[in-house]
């Protein structure tokens, strides 16, 4: 899925008009028309304004992953906080949900701060 199709495609997935959703984004509504067409693209303020209202990583937003993969945003959270992470994986049933927690945490730790990356990776080992 590209870009524009992705932005498309979660925008109507919240039930949001181009119009709303240049509200959310403090921009305007012809901003948005333009991503979803292909003419332009956000600029990396707008990506990571886009990411927390759409409850997915950057990685998500460009890589087009299927709706399935798509975190919500009280795991995007969760992801923040090396201890709600342990949490997490503790209480996964099975391979599959580790394994995404897992792919979700690398996709966060760019953003995150150097004391968050350096627990979260000693959290891993």
């Amino acid at each position: 899925m590209s870009l524009s199709e992705q932005i498309k495609y979660l925008r109507e997935k919240k039930g949001w008009r181009q119009k709303e959703l240049a509200t959310k984004l403090k921009t305007r509504q012809s901003t948005v028309s333009a991503w979803e067409i292909g003419r332009n693209e956000p600029n990396p303020a707008q990506r990571k304004k886009l990411c927390n209202l759409f409850g997915i990583t950057e990685a998500i937003l460009f890589g087009g992953s299927p709706a399935n993969e798509i975190l919500s945003p009280e795991i995007i959270e969760a992801l923040q906080d090396p201890i709600a992470v342990k949490a997490l994986l503790v209480t996964f049933k099975n391979k599959q949900d580790v394994k995404n927690t897992i792919k979700a945490i690398l996709d966060c730790l760019p953003d995150l701060s150097p004391q968050k990356r350096q627990a979260l990776i000693a959290l891993c080992r």
